[in-house]
């Protein structure tokens, strides 16, 4: 890689290579010089996803379903605008008989739309949701995480620069003066008429280095504060399960959300998601070395769960492996935790600028409001900026590695998960 000369100037810099990232790279490099900096040690919580974009069929609050419809409806548009596949498995809501009328009331007042099924699928049927009935919830949309990070990536491929961010220098405690990316070895300082930050789980201690770097003192502590309770990083634990004979159904089942995908030609994989248990959110900064761990408790009992509702999996098991999980979750911290439910005016993404110009960090709150978002923090940009600063976008091009695009996987395809056999899954708890 040829030596850059001195400083990277650009007229946006965004840390993070998160769905958000790649989609306001995308919004903005049409008109400006964009460099999207990326570390593959920060992770990347679309690609840990299911892939399913609610619309809020499984909410109790009108006010929070509303801007999931929009944001649901926003991606669907998108997957048709650019020729990707969505629900390959329609997203089902299986309901006791006795909460019918009362979901489907609710249904109606949200400007939800559904179709009734008629009886459960195939895969539940025997189970202890068989006598449930069915409906197909039509405003969720049900993509490819990985296709999805792909057709963005690749309108933005020239931008993408791999690196890590070891420190943020300030102008008069006023502005970024520039952000300092370790690129291949080098000490790269990066200097941005605008800077963003969307970089999920990251984010906190990237404002956690901004703070440090603050010199008055009043600011620097406010600073701090900011960054430590900028963000909740909840705990969700995530069941694999793939084989040839899985049939293709996605549906929320009793506290369950299974979510399906076709892994390859001949196999599918489901995505098994109980309710989040807050006891493991973290407030602010998040140590991203670590991967949470499991726990083979929680594990056993959601097997257990899975096979209630869905017995078929035990006729099947010699063509079986499952794996586990527990994902990280970015969210506004008035969406996680026990007091979550009380909020009056739920903000599903947040905006924090920490008083800074031409600055902002941004917390979607789910994939699914990334483009809601990204959009917002365009317009903010462009008002901002105006024209270009006149860049030459070559220097940025030099440092990026196309190429990558192709490489880019969900995780519930991923051979570095354990799999392991089905009927052995016993022996694995015995341990």
């Amino acid at each position: 890689m040829p030596e850059p000369a001195g400083d990277l100037d650009v007229d946006v810099l965004i840390v993070g290579g998160s769905v958000l990232g790649h989609y306001l790279a995308a919004e903005l490099g049409d008109r400006y010089s964009v460099c999207l900096l990326t570390d593959p040690a920060g992770g990347d919580e679309a690609l840990e996803s299911d892939g399913l974009l609610s619309a809020g069929y499984r909410g109790t609050d009108v006010g929070r379903i509303q801007p999931a419809r929009r944001a649901a409806g926003y991606w669907k548009l998108w997957a048709e605008n650019h020729d990707i596949a969505y629900d390959a498995a329609p997203s089902l809501l299986v309901v006791p008989p006795d909460e019918e009328v009362a979901r489907v009331r609710f249904w109606l007042d949200a400007a939800l739309h559904v179709e009734r099924e008629g009886p459960v699928p195939s895969a539940l049927r025997g189970g202890s949701a068989s006598s449930h009935v069915c409906f197909r919830a039509l405003d969720d949309v049900v993509l490819d995480p990985a296709a999805m990070v792909r057709a963005l990536r690749a309108r933005v491929e020239d931008s993408c620069v791999t690196g890590e961010v070891v420190d943020v220098t300030l102008a008069n405690d006023s502005a970024v003066d520039a952000v300092e990316a370790s690129i291949d070895g080098q000490i790269v300082p990066i200097v941005a008429r605008y800077t963003v930050f969307a970089a999920d789980a990251a984010n906190a201690d990237l404002l956690a280095k901004v703070a440090a770097r603050t010199r008055n003192a009043i600011s620097r502590r406010e600073r701090a504060e900011a960054a430590r309770t900028c963000q909740a990083v909840r705990k969700q634990l995530q069941l694999f399960v793939r084989g040839p004979g899985l049939p293709l159904v996605t549906a929320s089942v009793d506290g369950l959300q299974i979510v399906a995908h076709r892994a390859s030609s001949t196999d599918v994989v489901w995505i098994v998601t109980p309710e989040i248990d807050d006891a493991a959110t973290t407030l602010g900064p998040e140590d991203l070395r670590f991967t949470p761990q499991l726990d083979r408790d929680a594990v056993a009992a959601l097997l257990g769960r899975l096979v209630d509702v869905s017995p078929l999996l035990e006729e099947q098991a010699a063509t079986l492996r499952w794996a586990a999980r527990v994902r990280r979750k970015t969210e506004h911290p008035m969406m996680a935790g026990p007091g979550a439910g009380a909020v009056g005016r739920p903000s599903p993404a947040k905006i924090e600028s920490m008083g800074l110009e031409g600055f902002a960090a941004l917390w979607p709150g789910h994939v699914s409001y990334a483009m809601i978002v990204g959009d917002v923090a365009a317009e903010r940009i462009v008002e901002h900026l105006g024209r270009p600063g006149g860049f030459d976008h070559a220097d940025v091009a030099r440092l990026a590695r196309p190429g990558l695009t192709l490489d880019l996987e969900a995780r519930f395809v991923s051979e570095d998960l354990e799999w392991k056999d089905w009927g052995a899954f016993r022996s694995w708890f015995s341990r």
